[in-house]
């Protein structure tokens, strides 16, 4: 919504402003050496280039000769505005029709000066804010020190001076505008990238980046902010910001999508067309060599391959099933589509409407708003996976760790307790508890209600303060918490007698089918912070054996051989 009520504010701001006259088709062309005046060009009779071959020229002064057709310009004064990517000195000169030359010299920072949005320069036309002198100019005449592109030549217009100086600010705002706007989801992905740790947030913020930076300088804030800065720095800031722009989207791409949604094949696809504007900008752009026709050409070119493989991609997601890749439509098809038609424009397939670079600026920016969204969106959807994972772990470990049946812990997680309690020592004895005459149960009242005892059993001893576990059958077992009662007479005797006469009651009154009373034989020993499993399970084991030995229904928690008559019995009844 923000975007398009900035866009409708662009369109009744500037629509008036748009008095340009294109001059392509009009112009010629020649060129000199850097120390000829116009007089004495035009003294020398130089003929000037009009055909298709007009901007195949060399020579480190190019000059354009422009018809100057009063009924076809806006009242005021005029200028000359073109492309300003790496242009230094210029000249603008305006012949009369009695052959007077009124002339304008501008140094680089001049021009840089005259800067406009979008990345062109305005140069006054001497003598057009003079309405009597304005409708004698018969031709204009631009020199040209040492051009870079072609598109200085290519894009050379006249424009009303006054209404363009008046959009310098309202699009300059538009523009700072759209830039904060992106900047917000990279704010917004570096903030939760510390977090997360994903790196298609990473590759998104250096497309936000890149779009940010294409778009400060292309649109001329940089002029704003840095003055001084060259006209062939600005170039090349545009051309290499767009480039990597471009690269990064792609690995971008790849790793926003879900996994398997894109071939391999395609990947490798997707990052060698990516990479390929980088290359032209690294192998054809002019920096410091002179003057190129191709350049231009071969770098708007050089996105086809990567616009068409885009649109392959994202048919081929979507076939297989990928939801993140919508947001990319959504984002990418507007940006591909204007960018098909720059790049027409760029390789001179035919002029266009300049409109739509605005218009491209806007994709650009709500380009990253829209991923930004899509970012979110996949976040949540991997937060959810990951939910769901680590819920399905949580599950298996406790189903790994817990009895089917009684739903208690197993003899797995009873051992991995008793290994931790070497470290923090919380218990101080091991009981082993059996049901007596178990078997009679379920010889007599079938196997459900034996179930049903092991499920009562099970739920009383998880209830305690002790590590509670059945280890097989009719056996259980209890860590018991080392605290101030082990202190106590006969604590573990005590303490256990408690539980089993728990227990008997429990089975008595939840399980009625049973007639006679369901008693408990326990066997207990201590733990030492030294002592191993195998061997407390074994004093503990040897105990309640004693216990089933010497009648059942009770608790021994000592050898009861070695019982001396000064000491306790060893065993409790209940």
């Amino acid at each position: 919504m923000r975007l398009f009520v900035a866009f409708l504010a662009y369109i009744c701001l500037c629509f008036p402003a748009h008095a340009e006259v294109s001059m392509a088709d009009r112009l010629c062309t020649t060129s000199s050496v850097d120390n000829v005046s116009i007089s004495d060009l035009l003294k020398s009779g130089r003929s000037f280039d009009c055909s298709d071959t007009k901007y195949a020229i060399e020579g480190p002064r190019v000059w354009v000769q422009i018809p100057f057709e009063v009924e076809t310009l806006p009242a005021g004064a005029i200028e000359v505005q073109g492309d300003s990517n790496g242009l230094t000195n210029m000249q603008v000169h305006a012949v009369l029709d009695d052959g007077a030359i009124l002339s304008y010299y501008f140094s680089e920072q001049s021009v840089i000066a005259s800067w406009r949005p979008k990345g062109r320069f305005g140069l006054p036309i001497p003598g057009s804010e003079n309405p009597a002198t304005k409708s004698r100019i018969q031709n204009i005449y631009v020199a040209i020190d040492d051009p870079k592109l072609i598109s200085s030549l290519l894009l050379i217009e006249l424009a009303h001076q006054q209404k363009s100086e008046d959009q310098k600010l309202p699009l300059s705002i538009m523009f700072a505008v759209l830039c904060g706007m992106a900047i917000m989801p990279l704010i917004y992905n570096l903030f939760f990238y510390g977090a997360l740790r994903y790196s298609f947030m990473l590759w998104h913020s250096l497309m936000i980046c890149a779009t940010v930076t294409y778009t400060f300088s292309s649109s001329g804030l940089i002029f704003i902010l840095f003055p001084e800065t060259s006209l062939t720095t600005k170039m090349l800031v545009n051309y290499w910001s767009l480039a990597i722009g471009i690269a990064v989207s792609g690995v971008f791409l790849v790793r926003f999508v879900e996994r398997g949604k894109i071939a391999p094949w395609l990947q490798a696809t997707i990052f060698v067309t990516a990479l390929m504007p980088m290359t032209v900008v690294a192998l054809f752009l002019p920096v410091d060599h002179g003057y190129s026709i191709h350049a231009r050409a071969y770098y708007n070119a050089s996105f086809v391959p990567v616009f068409l493989v885009v649109l392959y991609a994202m048919v081929h997601a979507v076939r297989r099933g990928s939801k993140a890749i919508w947001f990319q439509i959504a984002g990418w098809t507007p940006i591909v589509i204007f960018g098909l038609d720059r790049v027409a424009r760029g390789t001179e397939l035919y002029v266009g409407w300049p409109i739509l670079d605005y218009g491209l600026y806007f994709l650009l920016i709500s380009e990253t708003i829209i991923l930004a969204l899509g970012v979110a969106n996949r976040i949540l959807r991997l937060r959810q996976q990951h939910e769901t994972t680590m819920r399905k772990q949580v599950e298996l470990t406790l189903l790994a760790d817990t009895d089917g049946l009684t739903l208690m812990n197993n003899r797995r997680s009873f051992e991995r307790e008793f290994q931790s309690n070497q470290h923090d020592y919380q218990y101080s004895h091991l009981a082993i508890i059996d049901i007596d005459f178990f078997k009679r149960v379920n010889d007599r009242y079938g196997h459900e209600i034996g179930d049903e005892v092991l499920r009562v059993v099970g739920k009383e001893l998880a209830s305690t303060h002790h590590f509670a576990a059945r280890i097989g059958g009719e056996e259980f077992t209890l860590l018991m918490r080392n605290d101030n009662r082990q202190n106590r007479k006969k604590y573990p005797a005590n303490a256990l007698t408690e539980i089993c006469q728990t227990l008997i009651k429990a089975v008595s009154e939840r399980v009625p089918e049973i007639q006679e009373p369901v008693t408990f034989s326990v066997g207990v020993a201590s733990i030492a912070r030294r002592d191993t499993l195998r061997s407390v399970m074994a004093t503990a084991d040897r105990r309640l054996y004693a216990a089933k030995n010497n009648g059942r229904n009770q608790v021994v928690w000592i050898d009861i051989s070695e019982a001396q008559p000064s000491k306790p019995s060893g065993k409790a009844a209940f």
